[in-house]
């Protein structure tokens, strides 16, 4: 992406500046100018600003080619600032803080009700900040996704758009939320599979599956924040004998589908995953129901869009991955195989335990990179920011 040499365009300047750090880190000014075609002297006016507010470091020494001095190399402060990171479930809520470099400071779960949510986020970060011996005046922004055990529908993202809002006010941070789908393919874009990819699909199996579309390095977030709702594909021609409606990928490979395979309800994930690892015959059974629907789902996708490559995860563990990718082969052919491939079409998602709630911490700073994702960011009034808030969100 070229950024614009224009005094007027500071914002898009130090934001391109910024995502060249974070993506491709570390990395020199002189590398930042050949791939942003920004001058000298912008690319050190940002820099110094970003090292002035301690988000960015210099770190190391590198030889540019064959001629010229050395080159600093330039990196994201690991001790610089932090993301706190929220994913709320039905009961439940975990929380934990990360470095801004996706490295795990604390973590915790607690338990609410609807009455109670925020008092019990503010405790909860109250907490965490003391253990990771830490001030809010260090806290970048908050990333937040919710997990439902129902269907998309309007009314629960009005309602969470509530809570997002009425948390900005509490903890006077920065707020940002987005799908768990998309919340995983920032991460991956930021510092996973996808670092150097324009183009993908990600996946994410849980309650109901979901799906987060990136083109050209933005997520793309639809009119009413409810894109990405694919597990409302229809994927058999067969209708349901009591609702006579066409089967839906989450009637085959959603962990709901799963729960009502066993006829079982569970309270948690973890102890899904646990069932199926104990019940080995009958969860072979229900991955044979599921691999055809999500092949259907898959070959759409590439059919669709083209994609560079799918990217598919979940709240599963990584033996669950592991047989459900298997169960998926042989792909169904379309146009992903044609043409000169240089990335797999299918990717799983290393340590898929560890993923969603360090996903969800990168939401603050993939906010910052662009404007587009600003959209997803609720800011407190400009008197509550600091100063590495009003630089990076405002470019003040």
């Amino acid at each position: 992406m070229k950024g614009s040499n224009s005094k007027q365009n500071k914002a898009l300047n130090l934001r391109l500046v910024l995502s060249e750090i974070v993506t491709q880190r570390p990395i020199s000014r002189v590398e930042i100018s050949r791939r942003t075609h920004l001058t000298k002297q912008t690319i050190t006016n940002m820099v110094e600003e970003l090292l002035h507010i301690g988000l960015v470091i210099e770190t190391g020494i590198k030889k540019e080619g064959f001629v010229g001095k050395p080159s600093k190399m330039l990196d994201l402060n690991q001790a610089g600032c932090y993301s706190f990171s929220i994913r709320m479930f039905p009961q439940k809520i975990e929380l934990g803080i990360f470095s801004l470099t996706g490295v795990l400071i604390v973590k915790m779960q607690a338990e609410y009700t609807q009455d109670n949510e925020l008092k019990i986020i503010s405790e909860s970060f109250t907490t965490l900040l003391a253990k990771a011996v830490l001030t809010s005046s260090q806290i970048l922004g908050v990333g937040i996704t919710f997990i439902s055990n129902k269907e998309h529908n309007l009314s629960t993202y009005q309602k969470n758009m509530h809570i997002k809002q009425a948390l900005t006010e509490t903890l006077s941070l920065p707020v940002a939320t987005e799908s768990t789908a998309s919340a995983c393919a920032a991460y991956q874009m930021l510092y996973g599979e996808a670092k150097h990819l324009h183009s993908f699909v990600c996946l994410h199996i849980s309650d109901v599956v979901e799906a987060a579309v990136v083109y050209e390095r933005k997520i793309l977030l639809g009119a009413n924040g409810l894109t990405g709702a694919i597990g409302e594909m229809f994927v058999t021609p067969e209708t349901d004998d009591n609702t006579v409606e066409l089967g839906r990928l989450n009637d085959f490979t959603s962990l709901n589908s799963l729960q009502k395979h066993f006829a079982k309800s569970f309270i948690c994930h973890e102890d899904l995953m646990q069932y199926c690892y104990n019940n080995p015959k009958k969860f072979e059974l229900w991955l044979e129901k599921s691999a055809e629907p999500m092949r259907i789902a898959i070959h759409s996708l590439e059919t669709l869009l083209n994609c560079q490559t799918i990217i598919i995860g979940g709240d599963v563990d990584s033996w669950f991955l592991d047989k459900f990718i298997t169960q998926l082969r042989p792909y169904i052919p379309s146009i992903a195989q044609y043409g000169d491939r240089d990335v797999v079409r299918l990717i799983k998602v290393p340590q898929v335990e560890e993923l969603t709630l360090k996903a969800t911490a990168t939401l603050p700073l993939h906010a910052a990179l662009s404007m587009g994702n600003m959209q997803t960011l609720s800011l407190p009034s400009i008197d509550n920011l600091q100063p590495v808030q009003q630089l990076i969100y405002l470019a003040e």
